[in-house]
């Protein structure tokens, strides 16, 4: 019966072995897909490689719940023959279950005519302990917490093979930084007034200038100069005059002074390139300008910022 039931284990563990390749490679395949707004079944489902691995997995799967089954029912059909044999000599036998829990979970406990000498001299409210050992399960767990030191504990301090906090923490975020970069390609990213960037790629200039032109120009004019609203080109600015002040005035509007909120017309990444186009209109000369409104924030550029830090420095002498 030994025989039996160590070859069902080696059977379920060489299974094992062989299962834990073929899911590695399918997270290894996930990962390397193109992300795209759609679920995993999905993206296994849209390459030949997916669908023979997803095939692949269910026969596993497959496998191992006969291997189960068949498992189950070679130990009833042992268990039935061992308790014929043991009838047959009027012996008791414990099944299976029984004999597992007692050498595994529980421990074997004496009977209950011989558990006097176990009895403890103290008691707690009337209550006495007996002196029973440590349970199989915990006493188990107590060694591998030792033999789990024994690695860990060079590996941690000696050879750096198990990376400290700071690492893993800089692997963190070299790993977001590389998944928000492969989601900005795929375009999964949200843009807000806090994520709004400032650019000034010619393809930016141009879908802003586009947009501008459809649903701004009939309050800015085509050159910024102003009509119904206040003129763009120049230093002053009644709301906020970088690119997460203009990408919240285009964004939630201005009802108060007629003027829409565009969310609900424009997506956010349309919102950013007009707001982007707005602020390369300042310091632009325009045709008939509308007189200044709000107050004066100039941009100043960062040449001239240097040039004031410089200036700002004390003098050095010179050292003969």
């Amino acid at each position: 019966m030994k025989k039996v039931t160590k070859m069902i284990w080696s059977s379920l563990f060489l299974l094992g072995l062989a299962v834990t390749p073929v899911f590695a490679q399918v997270e290894e395949t996930v990962e390397e897909m193109e992300i795209e707004k759609v679920s995993m079944w999905e993206q296994l489902m849209q390459s030949e490689q997916g669908r023979l691995l997803l095939l692949i997995g269910g026969l596993l799967l497959v496998l191992i719940v006969l291997m189960v089954i068949l498992a189950v029912l070679m130990l009833k059909t042992a268990d039935l023959i061992l308790n014929k044999k043991a009838a047959e000599k009027g012996e008791e036998r414990l099944s299976f279950f029984k004999q597992f829990k007692q050498k595994w979970i529980t421990g074997k406990f004496k009977p209950v005519d011989k558990q006097g000498d176990m009895m403890l001299d103290h008691n707690y409210d009337g209550i006495q302990e007996m002196d029973y050992s440590m349970p199989p399960w915990l006493r188990y767990v107590f060694i591998g917490t030792f033999l789990f030191a024994v690695f860990y504990v060079p590996a941690f301090l000696i050879f750096d093979i198990i990376p400290d906090q700071q690492t893993e923490y800089q692997a963190s975020i070299e790993e977001a930084a590389l998944r928000a970069e492969a989601r900005a390609k795929a375009g999964m990213v949200q843009i807000t007034a806090e994520t709004a960037e400032l650019q000034t790629d010619e393809e930016v200039m141009k879908a802003g200038q586009v947009l501008y032109k459809k649903n701004c120009a009939v309050c800015h004019a085509d050159d910024g100069g102003g009509g119904v609203g206040p003129n763009l080109t120049d230093d002053y600015w009644i709301h906020g005059n970088d690119i997460k002040g203009v990408f919240t005035t285009v964004s939630e509007g201005v009802p108060a002074k007629g003027m829409i909120p565009w969310k609900g017309n424009l997506s956010p990444k349309q919102i950013q390139d007009v707001s982007n186009y707005v602020l390369s209109l300042v310091g632009t000369t325009p045709a008939s300008p509308k007189e200044p409104q709000g107050e004066i924030k100039k941009q100043e550029k960062a040449e001239e910022r240097i040039e004031e830090n410089v200036d700002e420095l004390p003098e050095v002498e010179e050292v003969e």
